[in-house]
């Protein structure tokens, strides 16, 4: 066997002829603004920073004014249970009866009630509206009138 390699039918090009086939002019490149962008970048970033320790700087405002708020009910809620507490001792009937014991008042016997069948010319009712019952009667009212 020989080393020599077989001829190929196909034609060889030259390898400067293709080499130049590939090639193109172009033109000047355009200048890179990585400075440019690189700042934009740092400015957006910088904003982005600013507004979010903006944002936390104003909800941490309302955490303490709420916080405040809450104190304030738990100290509203608090005198409210103190003061229903008060108004249950002053209203007991035992702390009642004692400070009229004080006060010279006694304590009411028993219960009488007037019952009048009567009735004055001032009132304005006949004596058969009163005898037959009728409802729109007072029978206090004779009693409480002025020209007694």
């Amino acid at each position: 066997m020989s080393a020599v390699p077989a001829p190929s039918r196909r034609p060889v090009a030259r390898p400067v002829e293709r080499r130049r086939a590939h090639l193109r002019v172009v033109a000047e490149p355009r200048p890179r603004h990585t400075l440019r962008y690189a700042l934009l970048y740092l400015v957006l970033a910088g904003a982005t920073v600013f507004g979010a320790v903006s944002l936390n700087a104003l909800a941490a405002g309302d955490a303490v004014a709420a916080h405040q708020l809450e104190q304030r009910v738990v100290t509203a809620e608090r005198d409210y249970a103190m003061l229903v507490a008060e108004v249950a001792r002053l209203e007991d009937p035992a702390r009642i009866r004692a400070a009229a014991l004080e006060l010279g008042m006694v304590p009411a016997g028993s219960v009488r009630f007037l019952v009048v069948d009567r009735t004055l010319p001032a009132d304005g009712v006949t004596p058969d509206l009163v005898a037959t019952g009728n409802e729109a009667t007072d029978p206090l009212k004779p009693v409480l009138s002025v020209e007694k």
